[in-house]
């Protein structure tokens, strides 16, 4: 074929609109999600900072035209700040004191160390998971009441102790901690062991050649490697339990224990007199700048962890340590922990499940057991709404953080050689709400939809926006990290055969990430299930989701059908995880 002027003149117009069309689709899309990402991110918490420095006394922010700083002001000198701060303060330090080093222990226990049925019980660790952090409160409530508890009535029978409370009170900032801080474990564990998966076994090996035993090695050589992972764990986590509001929103309520979390939610839901607004706006920025804080040092504790790292090559061999006559003690520890942290509290929600009202097991009690209220609850239009609305809520959060969190990786990777500065924006706004407490964004989301023409406050579509603000931080660092293992050429490859960069994310790329985005599509659709503080701050009784029912349940005192719902949930997050386990490993198998 002779190539000719005219030739090249009818070709080059078309190639160069195919080009511009293509750079155009990859450019509106760029700009959407930038927009979307600073929207959704910046726009509540720019609208909580206006709120804090608003006069808000029987008014709404934005209805005020007073700039003031007199609501941090009434913060700082409350007579109950300080022990607001305190208690936030006891019940970080006390979480963090019991999950943590148990998760060290299991960690390394599971993952350095050769005892038996290693498999089975870093499963079984995991299991508490799908288990809310509200039943988890109320299966320790049917535990450690200090009168009806089961553990204090065992107690009282076998020490022979007078009186009909105690030795526990789990309503009690110790209760708290020690609840809070078993629901720690299974997460923390999962973030250490891979750091003690990864370490180099060698220089533990060098260490024993020296003469060192195993608790030396283990002080000596494998902790100090570990700092940066541990340290990094240690400010993840502190900044998880400020946030948290489950357990001290139960088990502080009936001791008139209030942390931060709590303190925001009760100004905005005032059992005497109107919200307070102004008094919620401050003490939630106040949580966020805590929180930017510890969050920035744990970019900076991760971001420099290769200084520590110890898998150089060929000479990595993983091998456990043999403990000898400690193989057994240790087993023994692993199976205490599984069951109190999980057979014993699920044994506990079944049990009040099948209570016409909750007694300690008896055997007058016993007799007294019946599935009446399995049955009786589907009878109710309201739980129904509410089981709907949590499955509908789970699949359109999923769905829209998927989608958004894909987006905003492949920029962020795809782009990182641009110097435009716009790539790296986006990460660190999509990273942003790993910084935001749940109740918080809860709070923002409430100035925002009450102010804007949107008409969605009120609605279902409120919570699902907020969850995927919430749960965006987390999606976009997973799909980031397996986005970065695929090699750019496929994507070329792909757009040089004529395919556009829509269609080439959706057939090339899309695929690529499947585990990852499997993984995501679970971790979201099981927490937007369980999730309760942003929902408490969004719902109403059209928008009822079961966590919301859960909670409005137990403070009507309907222990029996708070329970059942729990075990329904429950068990809807565990074969939603189980249904994705399976599916991945079909997948894998396939491949």
């Amino acid at each position: 074929m002779n190539v000719t002027p005219v030739t090249l003149a009818k070709h080059v117009p078309l190639r160069r609109w195919s080009v511009v069309r293509k750079l155009s689709a990859r450019s509106v899309a760029f700009g959407l999600t930038l927009i979307t990402v600073s929207y959704l991110v910046l726009v509540p918490l720019l609208m909580l900072l206006y709120a804090s420095v608003k006069s808000t006394e029987d008014k709404l922010p934005f209805e005020s035209t007073v700039t003031t700083l007199s609501n941090y002001a009434a913060v700082l000198t409350s007579s109950s700040t300080l022990p607001i701060f305190l208690n936030t303060l006891f019940f970080t330090a006390g979480s963090l004191a019991i999950g943590l080093p148990l998760a060290i222990l299991l960690a390394w226990l599971l993952e350095r160390t050769a005892i038996p049925a290693r498999a089975w019980i870093a499963n079984l660790i995991l299991v508490p998971m799908t288990i809310p952090s509200l039943l988890s409160a109320i299966a320790w409530i049917q535990l450690l009441d200090p009168r009806i508890g089961l553990v204090n009535i065992v107690l009282r029978s076998a020490l022979g102790m007078t009186g009909d409370t105690g030795p526990f009170d789990i309503y009690s900032l110790y209760g708290m901690c020690f609840v809070q801080g078993l629901r720690l474990v299974p997460s923390a564990y999962l973030m250490i062991a891979a750091s003690f998966r990864a370490m180099d076994p060698s220089l533990e090996e060098q260490s024993a050649m020296a003469g060192r035993g195993v608790a030396q090695t283990t002080l000596r050589v494998t902790l100090p490697i570990m700092r940066p992972a541990l340290l990094a764990a240690l400010i993840y986590f502190i900044v998880v339990v400020i946030e948290s509001f489950d357990i001290p929103g139960l088990l502080g309520f009936t001791a008139r224990i209030r942390v931060l979390s709590t303190a925001i939610y009760w100004a905005t839901h005032s059992e005497v007199g109107l919200p307070d607004y102004g008094l919620a706006s401050a003490l939630g920025t106040i949580v966020l700048a805590a929180a930017l804080l510890l969050m920035w040092n744990y970019q900076r504790l991760t971001a420099h962890q290769e200084r520590f790292a110890t898998i150089t090559g060929k000479g990595y061999r993983p091998r456990q340590l043999r403990l000898g006559v400690w193989a057994v003690p240790a087993t023994v520890l692993c199976v205490f922990y599984i069951f109190v942290a999980v057979l014993l509290p699920f044994v506990m929600l079944l049990w009040t499940s099948v209570q016409p009202f909750y007694a300690p097991p008896s055997a007058e009690s016993l007799g007294r057991m019946s599935f009446e209220s399995y049955y009786k609850i589907w009878q109710e239009s309201s739980v129904v709404r509410a089981l709907w609305n949590t499955m509908v809520l789970a699949l359109v959060t999923s769905i829209a953080t998927i989608l958004l969190a894909v987006l905003v990786s492949w920029f962020v990777v795809r782009r990182r050689k641009q110097t435009d500065g716009l790539a790296h924006y986006l990460a660190t706004v999509s990273f942003l709400p790993q910084c935001v407490p749940s109740i918080v964004i809860g709070l923002a989301f409430i100035f925002v939809y009450v102010r804007f023409p949107v008409p969605i406050y009120g609605t279902l579509w409120i919570i699902a926006l907020a969850m995927t603000t919430r749960y965006l931080a987390f999606s976009s660092r997973t799909t980031t990290s397996a986005l970065m293992q695929v090699h750019g050429e496929l994507e070329e490859a792909s757009q040089m055969a004529g395919a556009r960069w829509t269609r080439t994310l959706r057939r090339v790329t899309m695929p690529l990430l499947a585990p990852a985005i499997i993984n995501v599509f679970l971790w979201v659709a099981v927490h937007a299930m369980q999730e309760l503080s942003m929902a408490l701050m969004l719902y109403n009784p059209d928008t009822v989701v079961v966590s919301t029912m859960i909670w409005s349940m137990w403070q009507n005192g309907r222990t029996a059908d708070a329970a059942v719902l729990g075990v329904l949930l429950t068990g809807l997050s565990a074969l939603l995880l189980v249904g994705g386990h399976v599916l991945s490993s079909r997948r894998d198998s396939n491949s």
